[in-house]
């Protein structure tokens, strides 16, 4: 929905702030394949945005919720990925 496009925003502009964890594989031969899975937003990063945008605190409340939900989506897009 168009009046929801700001938490979308947000959550795009933040991703250079979502955590990512290294996963490493071991190979039949020794080797080893390394692969970044995705995390959350830090809460406190999503607070900082928040505050700069002088948003209340049930804007703020719905944007963490929602932020929440998308990186669950978001790692579990990479999760089947790495599977494949």
């Amino acid at each position: 929905m168009p009046c929801y496009h700001w938490i979308w925003r947000a959550w795009h502009r933040l991703s250079t702030d979502r955590r990512e964890s290294l996963l490493l594989f071991g190979t039949p031969f020794g080797g080893t394949i390394s692969k970044n899975q995705p995390r959350g937003t830090p809460w406190s990063i999503v607070k900082m945005w928040a505050d700069h945008h002088h948003l209340t605190g049930a804007e703020m409340a719905l944007m963490d919720r929602c932020i929440i939900a998308m990186d669950r989506v978001f790692a579990q897009f990479w999760a089947d990925k790495n599977k494949a």
